[in-house]
């Protein structure tokens, strides 16, 4: 029998995924970003002549931004007219809403000032996505996005809506897998 060699690119491509990765220092960039999480310093931002500081998102912020983009949601298929110009709408007062959680740092404000700032915003300055793009896009930023995503990973198993076994479903299926086992091992025995 002739003994068949992989071909030499999957050589290649199977020591390329199996070389352990290089460990190299941050970046002057990774390193600015780690003292300004660390430090909570403000990053500055323009909306028309007003000045804003946007510091890091906390857990309230996210959880209030998740919810407004939940219940933000859009004409999906076949949209007439009337749908677009009211998605255009919807889209011009979710950023304004938006722009209020960046804005309003901490628990307190964002439960004392959101209601009046984005009113503020959407119906008396009339702010619109091209406003407020500088905003949402530094505030994008300003997402811990890292540790949020690890965070919610860790959590997906604890939900209590996950379907569990029961009991008995639990025991009937070990009791069907200790009884194929024997079968498995005779058959081999005998073949």
């Amino acid at each position: 029998m002739v003994e068949q060699k992989p071909p030499p690119f999957l050589i290649k491509v199977f020591m390329a995924k199996n070389k352990e990765p290089e460990i190299r220092q941050p970046d002057i960039e990774q390193q600015r970003e780690y003292v300004s999480l660390r430090d909570n310093s403000a990053t500055t931002v323009r909306i028309r002549k007003k000045k804003y500081r946007l510091r890091w998102a906390k857990n309230g912020q996210i959880s209030k931004l998740s919810k407004l983009l939940i219940n933000g949601k859009t004409a999906e298929e076949n949209p007439s007219t009337e749908d677009i110009l009211n998605d255009i709408n919807t889209s011009s007062k979710l950023a304004c809403k938006a722009a209020a959680v960046y804005i309003l740092d901490g628990y307190w404000r964002l439960k004392l000032r959101y209601w009046y700032l984005w009113r503020w915003f959407y119906y008396i300055r009339q702010y619109d996505d091209t406003d407020l793009r500088e905003v949402l896009e530094v505030g994008k930023k300003k997402v811990p996005l890292q540790q949020f995503c690890v965070t919610i990973m860790s959590l997906t198993e604890a939900k209590d809506t996950l379907m569990m076994m029961r009991t008995r479903e639990a025991e009937r299926i070990l009791r069907e897998l200790s009884m194929e086992q024997p079968s498995q091992q005779q058959k081999k025995g005998n073949g």
